[in-house]
């Protein structure tokens, strides 16, 4: 896109009067521009991802929902991820959006990261790559990135106000690398702010960042908007190069903006030039020839789930395999126990705005049972533990389909005579609107009253738990037992639900009890919703029964994990742990079956104290909504695992670089380890990970067998050979490092502490090998594979120590060494 506005977007300018130009410079509603009929510029329509295309309703048509950002930073294969990003691309395009409002390119600074599962890795360069792919897949479709969150929004932790204070070094190498990359290498046409403020400036307000670096020294000429509810400012926004507040109505903008002008805070030639960059923007995709965002259809073709199955396959990482307890062969009589919380559910996706209702989903008891027992095993269940946050949704065999009325205003339901202005019958008990259109009135201002019946199916205490975005009362039968008027909140809804509270009552098998959920909101923000669940007497030991089960069986697939609730957006985790008793699951049916395999469904790092004494462990991440079949291709050998760790698997939290930094203080959340994130803190500082950056192993036998560097030191090529002594086909990721050639101290001189990594990854490639074949790669560096940041001058110099290169199949394997000349 050009820099400066053609004949077309110039004229239309000519036509708008500056109360209109302003209009344009922020959302109509939540998901649209503002349109100005009279000289023919319609709205532009944007809709959520990473993880698919939802569109403007959570519980809108269904959409395919594709591997997390960890798992697609997990394939270590940008040319796939390219692939996935089209399909992603052709998805906005059945929500009648033209933006896409992805992907999320943070770093993961900290495992316990609420929104990590978004991110694609804790290395810089990974992630660029790897964005770089999504990036152009996503706009050969004609339609446009927005590449967030634009910068140091690496926590939920007081998100929307924290001061990220990160040095220039580390954020020039470090935070802001993976953003150049995807403006330089894939020409993204949308960039989000983040909500944090970035060394002082809220993140929206840096007209250092946004006009000099990105505009100015990336030569960025595409669309700046900021995050939901992310601009804080007038005037400092509309200089520092922001052109769109989003959501709409406006609230920094608008009348705002326009005062701003009037009284010479802000000049008319600014105003014309971000309405010229927004139009620009709508010319470059198309809007300015159409008549407005298209209705929003669901595609589910086999090719996309073929292709999110593939996706899914790639990223799953073999951590351990001992005595070959994988791949599942020799069906016929072999006796399967499948246990675990994420079994008979698992998690295809995290939770906050990356929410997506796909398309269909297969979870891996389903997938397990169906082609196994094809083979000839026998497939028996246990769930072994509970792991819920929130009280769990019953099964519908329990709870009746709600029903809610919706009434316009705070006060109507409780005026007799007042009809609800529409009624609402959700599919779960988890409901969020996010606009209008959703309640069917102002948003703002509403009440609800949703309506359900609980039959027991077992007599004993139940509890009944509800957590809401506003004010709520629940009644049994009638008779008000509850409310959450002095709940605090705990990060549900994006931050802005209150804490569940939770009702213990005695209720009978068989009898129909009468819930009642009444809602009152009345707030700034254009969202609401509610969550009811309900929990029964648990009778029965369910470790115990897990380990009994596993101990009558040959083969026990524990399938433990996090899930939406415990990594979303809104909340950071509390610790590393496996939720609930998982940890002590594990270890049981370990102690009982020694070809026990260990499924791990979470976004980010979990210890595994229990790790020695299984026969096999897979980490599988948030692998999209064909997760079931995905996990059966690696379990039985159809696909070999591919996917190698994108973050480094640390034995506890209190071994990670950012521990003592983190959560913040006073506002303030300072990077005090600097550069030395992930693998580069355990590298540099010798302290031994659970499993190192890079990990993962295939069915076959792999090595590296010769390595060669050639082109000098501006621009190497590094060329290996991969041979394959199994009989079997197998996957290897080359990785090469670049380190400083060791020079040992002399007698007088002392080590000065510093966060210069002891080496970084500079190049990858991900290569398949026939049995008893060896493959050759060629891996092209990264260009500043041997650069820093120089402060002095503010700009990237060439490192003065020699240097070499590492090749490995991870941080801590390195096979060859190569010194460039």
């Amino acid at each position: 896109m050009s820099s400066q506005p053609s004949a077309r977007v110039s004229e239309l300018l000519s036509q708008l009067t500056l109360e209109e130009q302003v209009s344009l410079l922020a959302g109509a509603n939540n998901w649209e521009t503002v349109a100005i009929e009279r000289v023919g510029i319609p709205a532009m329509r944007v809709t959520d991802g990473p993880a698919g295309a939802r569109g403007t309703r959570f519980d809108g048509p269904a959409s395919v929902n594709v591997p997390c950002g960890t798992a697609l930073g997990a394939t270590w294969d940008p040319a796939l991820v390219q692939e996935v990003g089209v399909l992603l691309g052709r998805e906005v395009k059945a929500k009648g959006a033209v933006v896409h409002l992805a992907p999320t390119i943070n770093l993961h600074r900290t495992p316990i990261g609420g929104r990590n599962f978004e991110c694609m890795s804790e290395d810089p360069y990974l992630t660029g790559e790897i964005a770089v792919g999504y990036v152009k897949g996503v706009q050969s479709e004609g339609v446009a990135s927005c590449v967030k969150h634009f910068v140091g929004n690496d926590t939920e932790v007081e998100r929307m106000s924290i001061n990220s204070e990160i040095d220039e070094r580390t954020l020039r190498e470090m935070y802001l690398a993976p953003f150049e990359a995807t403006v330089r290498q894939a020409n993204a046409k949308s960039i989000m702010t983040a909500y944090n403020r970035i060394n002082g400036p809220f993140s929206a307000d840096s007209k250092e960042l946004i006009t000099d670096v990105l505009r100015g020294e990336w030569g960025f000429d595409g669309l700046v908007m900021s995050d939901w509810f992310g601009l804080h400012s007038t005037v400092e926004g509309i200089e520092s190069g922001l052109d769109l507040e989003m959501p709409g109505p406006a609230v920094a903008r608008g009348a705002k903006l326009l005062d701003a002008v009037n009284d010479g805070r802000v000049s008319a030639e600014t105003i014309r030039m971000r309405a010229g960059r927004f139009l620009m923007t709508l010319e470059d995709l198309g809007v300015l020839d159409g008549t407005g965002p298209g209705p929003e259809l669901t595609i589910d073709d086999p090719a996309d789930r073929a292709l999110v199955r593939a996706a899914g396959s790639a990223s799953m990482v073999l951590l351990r395999n001992q005595e070959h307890a994988l791949p599942l062969n020799n069906m016929q009589g072999l006796k399967v126990a499948v246990i675990g919380p994420n079994a008979k559910v698992g998690r295809v996706m995290g939770g906050g705005s990356a929410f997506v209702t796909a398309t269909h989903q297969v979870h891996p008891l389903e997938a397990i049972t169906a082609r196994l027992e094809a083979g000839g095993a026998r497939v028996t269940y246990a769930p072994g533990c509970l792991t819920h946050r929130r009280m769990p949704g019953p099964e519908a065999t329990v709870m009746a389909p709600i029903s809610i009325d919706m009434y316009d205003g705070i006060a109507a339901i409780d005026t007799p005579g007042v009809m609800p202005v529409g009624t609402q019958h959700p599919t779960s008990a988890r409901v969020t609107w996010f606009d209008s259109e959703a309640v069917g009135t102002n948003i703002r201002n509403f009440s609800a009253r949703a309506l359900t019946t609980l039959t027991p199916d077992v007599s004993g205490t139940w509890k009944i738990g509800f957590t809401v975005a506003g004010e709520a009362r629940l009644f049994i039968d009638g008779e008000r037992v509850a409310d959450n008027e002095s709940a605090g909140y705990g990060g549900s809804f994006f931050g802005l639900g209150k804490d569940e509270v939770i009702v213990e009552r005695n209720l009978e098998a068989g009898r129909s009890y009468v819930i009642e959920l009444e809602i009152r909101r009345e707030a700034e923000f254009a969202l609401s919703g509610f969550y009811l669940g309900a929990l029964a007497p648990q009778t029965v030991d369910l470790v115990m029964q897990a380990t009994d089960l596993a101990a009558e069986s040959d083969v026990a697939i524990v399938i433990v994990g996090t899930n939406d609730e415990w990594e979303t957006e809104g909340y950071d985790r509390d610790d590393m742990n496996l939720p609930g008793r998982q940890n002590e699951l594990v270890a049981a049916v370990a102690s009982v079956n020694p070809r026990t395999i260990v499924v791990v469904n979470a976004g980010s790092p979990v210890p595994m104290p229990w790790i020695k004494e299984v026969g096999a462990a897979l980490a599988i991440w948030f692998p999209g909504q064909e997760l079931g079949d995905s996990l059966v291709d690696v379990l039985t050998g159809l696909v070999d695992p591919g996917g190698r760790l994108p973050v480094t698997f640390p034995n506890r939290l209190e071994d990670t670089p950012a521990v003592e930094h983190y959560p913040g203080r006073n506002g303030k959340m300072q990077y005090r380890e600097g550069r030395l994130i992930g693998y580069r803190w355990y590298d540099t500082v010798g302290r031994e990970p659970l499993f190192p950056f890079g990990h993962g192993m295939s069915y076959a036998h792999l090595t590296i067998s010769s390595a060669s560097v050639s082109g000098g030191s501006t621009s190497p090529v590094v060329a290996a050979t991969v041979s394959n002594t199994s009989e079997r086909a197998g996957v290897e990721v080359v990785q090469v490092y670049a380190a400083a050639v060791h020079v040992p101290l002399t007698d007088d001189e002392v080590p000065k502490p510093s966060d210069q990594p002891v080496q970084k990854l500079v190049g990858f490639a991900k290569v398949s090998v026939p049995a008893g074949a060896t493959t050759e790669v060629t891996i092209v560096l990264d260009p500043r594979w041997n650069q820093t940041w120089d402060v002095a001058t503010h700009g990237w110099i060439v490192r003065p120590e020699a240097m070499e290169l590492r090749v490995g199949v991870s941080s801590r394997s390195i096979s060859r060494v190569l010194v460039v000349s």
